[in-house]
């Protein structure tokens, strides 16, 4: 009996669709919790997937996407403050999906002023990646899920030797 509600829910299951969003974006520079800086320019690197080579049937790949410095009041996770930090960075894939296609940007990083404001023992710092879509059109489908907004924590040191001209 249990073989045989186990078999009726793989099926209800299977029919109705299950689906996963997978990355096609994946972060390369700066790394989860990578020390930077403050008041440098740092690389930010990334690499948009092949659908062909790495196996994903159901790449939806966004037109464009931002990325957002965002910063997350320790002693109160309601205080998110944020601003966008690069904006319009390219989402192409290889053509056909056949390899891997790494974009490098850069951004500053904000100066010793912005964390003597923000300072780092009270707030945790990291990189917010927005995917942009465009809308479908009421008769058109998405080919795949969005990419998921990726959240990559950054680690800040400060740079207060030359305060107050950093």
């Amino acid at each position: 009996m249990h073989s045989r509600l186990l078999a009726t829910l793989v099926a209800i299951f299977c029919s109705i669709g299950f689906t996963i969003a997978a990355d096609i974006i994946r972060i390369d520079q700066p790394t989860n919790n990578q020390q930077i800086p403050s008041n440098t320019d740092i690389s930010f690197q990334y690499t948009i997937l092949g659908a062909q080579v790495n196996g994903i049937t159901d790449a939806y790949y966004p037109n464009s996407f931002a990325v957002d410095f965002q910063w997350v009041q320790k002693s109160d996770e309601s205080n998110v403050l944020k601003f966008t930090a690069i904006s319009s960075l390219e989402s192409s894939p290889a053509p056909a999906g056949v390899s891997d296609k790494q974009y490098t940007n850069t951004w500053k990083v904000p100066n010793c002023h912005f964390f003597t404001r923000y300072q780092t023992n009270d707030y945790t710092f990291s990189l917010v990646v927005r995917p942009q879509y465009s809308t479908l059109a009421v008769n058109q489908i998405a080919p795949g899920p969005e990419q998921p907004i990726i959240n990559v924590p950054v680690s800040i040191q400060v740079n207060n030797g030359t305060f107050p001209r950093c």
